[in-house]
């Protein structure tokens, strides 16, 4: 089954001492399959919180994007 059928969940970790945020795509099976992972911003949110808000969005964005479910509801 092709990542356009298959229905899936994602998974959001955080690795503190890489400071990435890890994001996998979790099968119905239960397999886990890397999905992306991007740094952590360098800058806390009360140093710079339009740069956190961008990260965020930019996040949920991502996420419903690689959400078949996601797509479909919102006619992506």
């Amino acid at each position: 089954m092709d990542d356009e059928t298959e229905n899936y969940a994602h998974l959001v970790e955080v690795d503190a001492e890489k400071k990435q945020l890890v994001i996998y795509r979790l099968s119905a099976s239960g397999s886990k399959r890397l999905f992306t992972s991007i740094d952590l911003p360098s800058e806390t949110f009360s140093e710079n919180k339009d740069g956190f808000r961008e990260f965020a969005t930019r996040l949920g964005e991502n996420l419903l994007v690689d959400s078949p479910v996601a797509r479909d509801v919102l006619g992506l």
